[in-house]
């Protein structure tokens, strides 16, 4: 969204205003909705251009620096070795001078350290992707030497930050890792323990959510407190409402919580001042603080769920209200149906609304995620409830039994949940991958006829629309199917340098393996969330051993470069030839079809005298002498890229489409 040009935002600015002025001409009320909605896009257009004068162009401005930084540390990441760890910190000077506005960046490389050091020394800045803008995260960095620490911040922010991540320990401690690190997670939102097979269990049973501190758990904190509080209405609305600040505070100000802490805070004010709290404006509210601070968090992926699961559940309980009074208006009897349908409609409302936004990024839909959440959500009560009765009385003496009763309770809810998601993870099929702008458009029209039919009101309409419906949706389907056939994708996948190239077509893949174990799990994602089934070739272009990488995949063939004789081509697919060619310092890769050539490279290469490819997929070195229509780069960037005069593609997959036939080859685009 940031690197987009001015006239992208000004066009769609354009044409709403002309709509705004279309409906001025209508009766009053359209006329000051009209204006309302002017106004509003307005405000938010120059706020935007403003936020980007201001703080995120001087910021950006920083990336492919190195020099003398103070910075404060927040939140630690993960440990990256034994002497180093990867933490979310705080850069407040930049070369001797003070930041107006302290940036908060991803810096690798830091010494032992905790929430609330001063760390001074030199640092490496490079600019974040898309997702680390959206997130309030601009700016990654490395430490070049040895961080000096000097001192030690009494800001409150760092003390709840270091709290958290006390709390965290001790859940984590208190268990077996697999069990610890999920109540640590739950409970107070430290994710730094969790292993990549537990989330991807819990995203494959579809409730990952419960990984992530949101409205969900902090409406349990608030429901257990309110049994517990005074019932004066003032001082009942002080201290809960200082109860969900610090609670917001703990958990780090993750834009869930801060969603949901908005929306409880106003409900919780609304009675003192008398007055009644309505979801819609607290909802908007909370938007609108989110992006004010942050206008790239609009594109904030879990604030996009979030926000939208909220309005699915809201819909889905208007929708089932009206349902249940045009039953009382005809003395209807309340049955096992509409019992039935009172336990579906929030896991449904939510997974139906959250659809659009999983297939615009890619993401999978877990078919059994309405059933495991109606078993699941009921369990998150009793484990946030003991696992912060647990963090917080555990070391003291005196309730060592009591600590002992909730950690058993505890415990074995957490066992049950993994051992359900693991089991679920494990069927075949339980997740349903839809990706591009067909399937988002196909998802809309899906979701549109099911809003319509709610509208209706006799059985026979309801009838004939779900009928043609449902024909129109399989022929949808088919037509995808039929259009995407025979369709090739060459991506870059990983977070290094040397990303990974992954041919795929249909259900078949075939990997160039680059950078390292560290891109398996990139790798393996990427497989199961384009349905591939037979990983037919690897082909190791590193100098580790990958033949027992994704053992779940038994591909046909695994080449080292070295066994492949000089000149030969390899077959990729049907669909394109794989030439190595072996240079003094480095090896390249050529992957030709009828007028479309691709090309990777590891170490020092030189194209002087060698055809150009179309297209490059970056490495840690540029070839020398490289001309290409377009540089795809991916993962963690080389230093060369700042300096590339060429036209570059950056993306998390960045991937070349291709549709081989006889003797050509169609090149479909570019993303």
């Amino acid at each position: 969204m940031m690197e987009l040009p001015l006239w992208v935002l000004l066009a769609p600015a354009a044409v709403f205003l002309l709509l705004c002025f279309r409906f001025a001409r209508r009766p009053k009320g359209f006329r000051f909705a009209a204006a309302v909605l002017c106004g509003a896009a307005a405000s938010a257009l120059c706020w935007n251009m403003l936020w980007q004068a201001v703080f995120l162009r001087p910021t950006l401005g920083l990336a492919g620096s190195s020099t003398d930084c103070r910075v404060a540390v927040l939140r630690i990441e993960e440990r990256t070795d034994e002497e180093h760890l990867r933490a979310e910190v705080r850069l407040l000077e930049v070369g001797g001078g003070k930041l107006v506005f302290p940036v908060q960046i991803l810096l690798s490389g830091l010494p032992e350290s905790e929430p609330g050091d001063l760390l001074e020394g030199k640092i490496s800045l490079s600019a974040d992707d898309r997702t680390g803008i959206s997130d309030g995260v601009p700016l990654r960095g490395y430490a070049e030497e040895e961080l000096e620490k000097v001192g030690h911040s009494s800001n409150p922010r760092y003390f709840f930050a270091s709290l958290q991540q006390k709390l965290g320990q001790r859940l984590y401690s208190r268990f077996e890792r697999q069990i610890g690190s999920v109540a640590a997670a739950v409970c107070v939102g430290d994710k730094t323990h969790l292993s990549y097979q537990t989330q991807e269990n819990y995203r494959a049973a579809g409730v990952s959510h419960l990984l992530v501190v949101s409205g969900l758990h902090l409406g349990l904190v608030v429901q257990a407190l309110g049994a517990l509080l005074p019932r004066r209405r003032i001082l009942r609305g002080l201290l809960m409402s200082g109860a969900v600040l610090c609670f917001m505070a703990l958990t780090g100000f993750t834009v869930s919580v801060v969603r949901a802490g908005v929306m409880v805070l106003l409900g919780i004010i609304a009675p003192v001042l008398s007055e009644s709290a309505d979801s819609l404006t607290s909802l908007g509210a909370a938007v609108l603080l989110l992006t004010a601070l942050n206008p790239a968090a609009a594109a904030d992926i879990g604030l996009l769920l979030s926000v939208s699961s909220v309005l699915g559940i809201l819909a889905g309980g208007a929708i089932y209200a009206e349902y249940l009074s045009r039953r009382e208006a005809r003395k209807q009897k309340n049955g096992r149906r509409q019992k039935l349908l009172g336990y579906l409609v929030t896991p449904v409302s939510a997974t139906l609304a959250t659809m659009p936004v999983l297939t615009a990024i890619g993401g999978g839909i877990s078919i059994f995620s309405v059933a495991v959440n109606l078993i699941a959500v009921p369990l998150t009560t009793p484990v946030v409830i003991l696992g912060l009765l647990i963090a917080l009385i555990d070391e003291i003496p005196l309730l060592l039994i009591p600590a002992r009763a909730c950690g058993l309770c505890c415990g074995l809810l957490i066992r049950f949940l993994n051992g359900l998601t693991g089991w679920i993870a494990g069927l075949p099929f339980g997740l349903v991958y839809l990706r591009g702008g067909y399937a988002l458009a196909v998802v809309l029209c899906a979701l549109s006829l099911l809003w319509i039919l709610t509208q209706l009101r006799t059985a026979r309409l309801r009838r004939i629309l779900l009928t043609g419906g449902t024909a129109l949706l399989l022929m949808a389907v088919a037509l995808g199917a039929l259009l995407g056939r025979g369709t090739v994708q060459v991506a870059a996948v990983g977070y290094t340098q040397q990303p990974a190239l992954v041919i795929t077509r249909g259900d078949r893949a075939a990997v160039l393996w680059r950078g390292g174990s560290i891109n398996q799990n990139a790798v393996e994602r990427y497989l199961k969330t384009h349905g591939i089934r037979r990983l037919e070739l690897v082909v190791n272009c590193s100098d580790s051993d990958a033949r027992y990488l994704w053992e779940e995949y038994p591909q046909q063939q695994y080449l080292e470069v070295g066994d492949v004789v000089l000149g030969e081509q390899v077959v990729l697919l049907d669909a394109l030839r794989l030439t190595i060619s072996r240079q003094p310092d480095g090896v390249l890769y050529w992957m030709e079809s009828p007028g479309a050539t691709l090309l990777c490279a590891t170490g020092k290469t030189d194209l002087t005298g060698q055809p150009q490819p179309d297209f490059f997929f970056s490495g840690t070195q540029m070839p020398q002498g490289l001309a290409a229509e377009r540089v795809l780069v991916s993962g963690s960037e080389a230093d060369w890229v700042e300096r590339c005069t060429l036209p570059l593609l950056r993306g998390d997959e960045p991937t070349v489409w291709l549709r081989p036939s006889a003797g050509t080859t169609k090149l479909l685009g570019v993303e």
